[in-house]
């Protein structure tokens, strides 16, 4: 039977070979639809916006954000920002799409801060980026927060020192900046800002070392009189200090990693056609038994001493051929030219054979129930279609409810598996979605094996 299955390999071999079609699916369109859909999804990977600073107040609070937060951010590469003299310029700047947001400090900021009145720290945003909005509002909230903080360090402090003292003098809590609704930004980059200023009246804040022992003297109001804390205790401000500087850093960036482990995008979209197209490559295989039924060359098959099985057997080598070759040319040409990064070659190995054979059972079932090569190619490239629409070949389905919907395609857990990999580069950790893969495989093809078996009776 297995030398009856190699001839009939060989004989659809070469028919295969000299069939445009079969290069144009397997090979052409899907290098070639990965390389524009490249080029128009450039730089999507990384998240970087535009914002401007405007600074009346020109105090120590101002500082602590303009010295020590925007800095970061720019360091860090995630904002390119413009200092304006004043917010008319801000805004003509942003009503011009020069910049997406800016901060506006208003005059007198730092004082209010320093008497415990609360201050205004102002968002301007464009309505047409939100995410550089609501990144700008995360961003001016974190400073905020971190200030309201060191105030609420200052007036514990000052409390149990006016119990030791025996003053009875208590301290109400530092003044908090107020920035809006603050938002929090889930950027394509996988980078999250949590940006947040300890600063007051005293010394210039540091960036790195997070709040500056003297800048936060100025955060807070003094006791019952109104004192500020520059005439307080020297011990009292060393302890005021120190907690300030125990509150971390200005502004801290931290890459996330996804609960899913996504790739990136050339890679998404090179696996994504690779795998889509491979559907559409092993129908070849359905269609060329159909097509032997249809021209009268099965039955003369069947009547030489070999049996139905060794033609099924032939024709699934053939199709299992075809499409192990197509994926691995895909997936090399894709990281060589396109930079694409599949991930370890044994767990890539695994994932590409079980989903070749997910892709023969689905079509081989589905080409069941075609009694023409036509009707059955019909039929299989509209459940390739949509398998691979669901399966999320296009475009990242996420993790919530279009993530696990994706699952039941094979599409999806072929990705599910790449991105496993993306994340823990041992082969095994692609075994899960390899598993998955074999199962949709073998519970589509007993039923079609035997669905074509009776056709032929």
């Amino acid at each position: 039977m297995f030398a009856a299955a190699l001839t009939i390999l060989r004989k659809d071999a070469k028919l295969r070979l000299r069939d445009r079609s079969v290069w144009v699916f397997a090979f052409v369109v899907p290098l070639a639809l990965t390389y524009v859909f490249s080029l128009v999804f450039t730089g999507q990977d990384e998240f970087r916006f535009t914002a401007g600073v405007v600074d009346l107040d020109g105090g120590p609070v101002a500082e602590g954000f303009t010295d020590g937060v925007v800095p970061a951010l720019v360091e860090e590469g995630l904002a390119e920002v413009t200092a304006f003299g004043d917010e008319v310029a801000a805004r003509r700047a942003i009503e011009e799409e020069e910049i997406g947001a800016a901060w506006v400090i208003p005059e007198g900021f730092s004082e209010q801060i320093d008497a415990g009145e609360g201050g205004e720290l102002t968002v301007l945003v464009n309505p047409d980026r939100s995410l550089t909005g609501q990144v700008a509002l995360g961003v001016a909230d974190g400073f905020a927060t971190r200030i309201d903080r060191a105030g609420l360090a200052v007036a514990v402090v000052i409390a149990a020192a006016g119990e030791v003292d025996g003053d009875g003098a208590g301290a109400g809590a530092g003044g908090g900046a107020g920035a809006g609704a603050g938002g929090e930004a889930d950027a394509d980059a996988g980078a999250d800002a949590d940006a947040g200023a300890g600063a007051g009246a005293g010394d210039e804040a540091d960036a790195d070392a997070g709040a500056d022992a003297d800048a936060a003297a100025g955060a807070g109001a003094g006791a019952d009189g109104g004192e500020h804390l520059g005439d307080l205790d020297p011990a009292i401000l060393a302890e005021v200090a120190q907690r300030a500087a125990e509150a971390g850093p200005l502004i801290s960036v931290d890459e996330l990693a996804a609960a899913d482990r996504q790739l990136d995008g050339t890679t998404y979209l090179a696996a994504g056609m690779a795998v889509f197209f491979l559907f559409f490559t092993v129908t070849f295989g359905v269609t060329g038994y159909l097509e032997e039924r249809q021209q009268g060359t099965l039955p003369r098959l069947l009547a030489a001493p070999i049996g139905i099985s060794a033609v099924h057997l032939g024709k699934a080598l053939g199709a299992f051929a075809l499409g192990l070759v197509s994926m691995t040319v895909l997936a090399v040409a894709s990281a060589t030219v396109l930079d694409a990064t599949w991930g370890p070659v044994g767990g890539v190995a695994v994932l590409v054979v079980a989903a070749v054979i997910a892709a023969l059972g689905v079509m081989a079932l589905v080409g069941s129930f075609a009694n023409t090569a036509e009707q059955a190619g019909n039929l299989q490239s509209v459940v390739a279609l949509v398998l691979g629409l669901a399966g999320g070949v296009f475009f990242p389905m996420g993790a919530g409810l279009l993530g696990q919907l994706a699952l039941v395609s094979p599409h999806g857990w072929f990705l599910r598996g790449l991105g496993d990999l993306a994340g823990d580069p041992a082969w095994t950790s692609a075994l899960p979605a390899a598993g998955a893969l074999l199962v949709f495989g073998l519970v589509t093809a007993v039923p079609g094996l035997l669905r074509m078996q009776r056709g032929v009776r």
